[in-house]
């Protein structure tokens, strides 16, 4: 059984965490975000409208799933005059597990 001081130690371990992952993988539960996430580890610098092509949707809605990817910090903006592009920030360590993750798992 835990001391009162080590249980007081975790609490505040607990607490000084910024562990971002469940929400991370909450938003790639979602299947939209999930593929157009699968997308962006094939093909890089892909656009709002490539993606909405793609999956059939339209480009307010892929630009909404890529803007939640995007403040997640799981994907980087780019203009290109008037398109808006993205691909995965593949230098985060967080993008770099997730990769690895779905590289790894069969489906």
């Amino acid at each position: 059984m835990l001391t009162k001081e080590q249980v007081n130690k975790i609490k505040k371990e607990l607490s000084d965490e910024k562990d971002r992952m469940p929400i991370i993988l909450s938003a790639l539960g979602d299947p939209g975000k999930f593929r157009i996430f699968k997308l962006l580890m094939k093909h890089h610098d892909i656009c709002v409208t490539d993606v909405a092509n793609v999956f059939d949707i339209t480009v307010s809605a892929a630009s909404q799933q890529l803007r939640v990817l995007e403040m997640l910090e799981l994907v980087e903006k780019m203009r290109m005059g008037q398109m808006v592009c993205y691909e995965l920030k593949k230098s985060t360590r967080t993008v770099k597990q997730l990769i690895q993750f779905i590289s790894n798992t069969i489906y």
